[in-house]
């Protein structure tokens, strides 16, 4: 993937996640389309797409929402972290060891943003974010399983054959 096309996907994903996911999704909290976009691309790509879109619309995100600047930003970086970190250690086909990823950036975001902004006067408790995490939970694991199966499918590039071509041995 190049960066105009990933940059094309993550606008794409922008734009649905600020205009009409917040509206129609019936499930209490929204997932972050942006952060299982980030997670996904930190996961499979070693071109560091993630985590350069990461930031790019994590700061959008924080112009749009009115919030302090850069916490989202901040946020999605930290909880891309992992998945880069730990991307040599596992083999991207897998799903769990991804699902464990999405579930950790999943924390690791709704904490910061919720520490963050709670540290500068949001009326936002801790039991609020308690109790919409299990929501949030299963909508990012769906969600990132979803891209990570789609995605998946083009990176990883099978050998047509299981025995040896080439040169003589």
């Amino acid at each position: 993937m190049t960066w105009f096309k990933a940059g094309i996907f993550f606008l794409i994903l922008w734009l649905v996640q600020t205009t009409l996911l917040w509206r129609i999704w019936p499930f209490g909290a929204a997932p972050s389309l942006l952060l299982c976009a980030a997670v996904c691309f930190c996961w499979l790509y070693e071109a560091y797409y993630g985590l350069a879109f990461a930031v790019v619309f994590g700061l959008l995100l924080d112009i749009q929402l009115g919030n302090l600047f850069g916490v989202w930003a901040l946020a999605f970086v930290l909880a891309v972290l992992p998945a880069m970190v730990l991307r040599r250690s596992f083999n991207p086909e897998r799903v769990l060891p991804f699902l464990v990823i999405t579930l950790i950036a999943t924390l690791i975001c709704a904490f910061i943003v919720w520490g963050i902004n709670s540290m500068f006067g949001a009326p936002a408790s801790a039991l609020l974010l308690l109790r919409a995490l299990p929501a949030l939970f299963i909508s990012q694991a769906v969600i990132c399983i979803a891209l990570q199966l789609i995605f998946v499918r083009t990176i990883i590039k099978h050998r047509r054959d299981r025995r040896y071509i080439g040169g003589t041995m």
